[in-house]
């Protein structure tokens, strides 16, 4: 075990740890493309035959439909318990409610920047959402709610969902019951790269989709990637190892603080957990609280090498140095739990998503407020949003002049297009005011 301890901010930053800690341990994708691109060169051209061999190989499955049946989705709701059910339920209904909320601000709109001249904007659903979903040993059905329920909000038509299958075969029913509650079309057996190659080119069995969302490995992520290069399809925000910042004074409870970042260091040994206090009492407490901790869970040896290995404990003079912070590194999840919460939340915008005061602990928002967790990580928080409906929609701009309104514009438009050097574009504009026609 390597030796936790409480450090300034100035002593962290001249540490043979910080480049490490700051870079965060985001595996990147270009080290595994070498393997990935043949992968999906094999999907391209083999199509469910290189699916076949793939799933094997990677998962250990030999798969012969790769399409999961009514059958098995029925058969999934008797195989799993009547409050686990309950629970899915739930943070459905939570998960509906906030996404929801963000489609109603998306009205159409009419705008007349001059006499003459209209625009207008309306929103439109991308129709077939490809959705990756984590599996084989783990089991995510939260993944599966998270990123389904905003599309189906958004008004998508059809939800493919892809999750690797374990060594029999099967899908675990929480995942399939998790799946069939917020609505996905179709379920597919497959993971990794292959199965990202899958949605992006279709093959005999998946259809072919126009976006893919979801988290994965850095084998799924550099698939998504290399997709999306082609211009064939869209993907999501990068997303990376789980990430938590939390900043707390003397005011804060040194359980509530322990457990949040225990419980982001057991998502697996490439988390992040950064804590940053104003008290000395209050880090060090902190960190005999997670040394204590540690060896109650079963997931203690992730929650160790993620701390060991990404894990700092920071002293500050102040929460404005604090926050200062916060917005640098731009964490997935940053938690405040100070005597002011909601006045230190609002200074905090570099972020996936901010948990305000004592109560609203990490598994929270993993699971049940409603607000999604599939979140940017590694630093894009200062360019990236969160998950929401708006990644299953794109705009369209509807143009219309009048004579009046081409005629105001008309100079604007032929000195431009003579400086760019396109005279069929001044032609375009100004044949419309010539007498004859050509």
């Amino acid at each position: 075990m390597a030796r936790m301890k409480l450090e300034t901010l100035t002593q962290f930053k001249f540490s043979k740890r910080y480049s490490r800690v700051m870079a965060r341990s985001a595996s990147n994708s270009e080290t595994v493309f070498d393997v990935v691109q043949p992968i999906v060169i094999d999907v391209q051209t083999k199509r469910d035959k290189a699916l076949r061999l793939y799933t094997k190989q990677f998962d250990g499955a030999t798969i012969s439909n790769f399409r999961v049946s009514r059958d098995e989705i029925q058969k999934a709701y008797k195989q799993i318990h009547t409050e686990l059910l309950r629970s899915l339920y739930t943070a459905t209904d939570n998960i509906r409610i906030v996404h929801k909320a963000e489609i109603q601000t998306m009205t159409p709109s009419s705008i007349k920047p001059s006499t003459g001249v209209t625009i207008q904007k309306r929103w439109f659903p991308i129709e077939r959402i490809g959705i990756y979903v984590p599996g084989g040993k783990a089991t995510y059905p939260s993944s599966v709610l998270m990123n389904t329920i905003p599309a189906i909000i958004a008004g998508c038509t059809e939800i493919i969902m892809v999750t690797p299958p374990r060594p029999d075969g099967s899908i675990d029913p929480t995942v399939l019951v998790a799946a069939d509650i917020a609505g996905v079309s179709e379920i597919y057996k497959v993971g990794g790269a292959q199965a990202i190659a899958a949605l992006a080119y279709g093959t005999e069995t998946v259809p072919k989709v126009y976006k893919i969302v979801g988290p994965g490995n850095a084998y799924v992520t550099s698939a998504k990637q290399l997709v999306a290069n082609s211009g064939l399809v869209s993907i999501d925000s990068p997303a990376g190892p789980s990430e938590v910042l939390i900043i707390a004074d003397k005011s804060a409870n040194p359980k509530f603080v322990t457990a949040d970042l225990v419980c982001d260091a057991e998502h697996g040994d490439d988390s992040t957990t950064i804590f940053i206090t104003t008290s000395a009492k209050l880090g060090q407490t902190v960190i005999q609280e997670i040394k204590n901790l540690i060896p109650q869970f079963t997931t203690k040896s992730h929650i160790q090498k993620s701390i060991d290995r990404y894990g700092a404990f920071l002293l500050v003079n102040s929460l404005k140095q604090a926050i200062e912070f916060a917005n640098g590194y731009a964490a997935e999840h940053v938690e405040i739990m100070t005597k002011n919460a909601q006045t230190v939340a609002k200074q905090i915008q570099n972020a996936g998503s901010v948990f305000i005061g004592d109560y609203t602990c990490k598994s929270a928002g993993d699971y049940a407020t409603g607000a999604n967790h599939v979140l940017p990580t590694s630093m894009s928080a200062k360019m990236y949003s969160g998950l929401s409906t708006y990644d299953f929609l794109k705009q369209v701009s509807y143009q219309t002049c009048t004579k009046r309104g081409l005629t105001a514009i008309r100079k604007s438009i032929e000195y431009l297009a003579e400086a760019e050097g396109l005279p069929a574009h001044k032609y375009s504009c100004s044949v419309r005011f010539r007498n004859e026609n050509i």
